[in-house]
């Protein structure tokens, strides 16, 4: 009978945004790295194990390798060929250390705590302005979603109080103005009223315009 092998993924691996940065093949090593940890493997068996274990299953959309080949080349790292690279890049990365036990053996494990991309990585400031949107459409996923679907239904352009669009979505007033503030930075909407969006209270009357090439590319395709 297989053994299997629990493996505890820190959580702060999907916070911190560290995905945008790992090839699957890069997440697959990270887990068996983890899995060699539980099997108490040390010294030149555990390496063994780390380079030659084949974990099954997923495949990467190409878009997706496309993607990261381009972002870790402007990172000045090569996209991974083999369990080699992607332990390389683990190690680049600074979520796997070289440590050596009380016998003086040395062996791979998780870095604790998890360090964030922005530490360890030469990040430009576009590619940081891009991971705090990445964290900002994650927080507000579910009030993005309601708010782009009552533009959507409202046609290409409409005219309401804040206060409207606040009860018609349910999303608090103080979170509707970031989303819309953000949106319309982003260039999807275009936003016309008395004040800057940050700004508008729920009585203040607010013209929403959908930028159609913006809002395709980001969003969705309107028919």
């Amino acid at each position: 009978m297989e053994k299997r092998v629990k493996i505890n993924v820190p959580e702060e691996l999907q916070e911190y945004m560290w995905f945008r940065y790992m090839p699957l093949s890069t997440y697959k090593t990270y887990l068996v790295v983890g899995a060699t940890n539980s099997q108490q493997l040390k010294g030149l068996e555990a390496t063994q194990n780390i380079l030659n274990t084949n974990l099954e299953g997923g495949e990467e959309h190409p878009q997706v390798t496309e993607d990261k080949k381009k972002l870790l080349n402007k990172l000045g790292l090569k996209y991974p060929e083999s369990r080699a690279d992607d332990l390389d890049i683990l190690l680049k990365y600074k979520l796997v250390k070289l440590e050596k036990d009380k016998e003086g053996i040395m062996r791979y494990i998780y870095t604790n705590p998890v360090p964030r991309p922005e530490e360890v990585l030469d990040l430009d400031e576009e590619e940081k302005q891009i991971l705090e949107n990445i964290k900002f459409e994650i927080k507000y996923q579910d009030e993005f979603n309601r708010v782009l679907t009552l533009i959507l239904n409202s046609g290409q352009s409409f005219s309401t109080i804040m206060d409207n669009i606040e009860n018609s979505t349910k999303v608090k007033h103080s979170d509707l103005r970031d989303i819309l503030a953000y949106l319309e930075r982003e260039g999807s909407i275009k936003i016309t009223a008395d004040k800057d969006v940050k700004n508008l209270r729920k009585s203040d009357k607010v013209y929403i315009s959908i930028n159609k090439d913006v809002f395709e590319q980001k969003r969705f395709v309107i028919d």
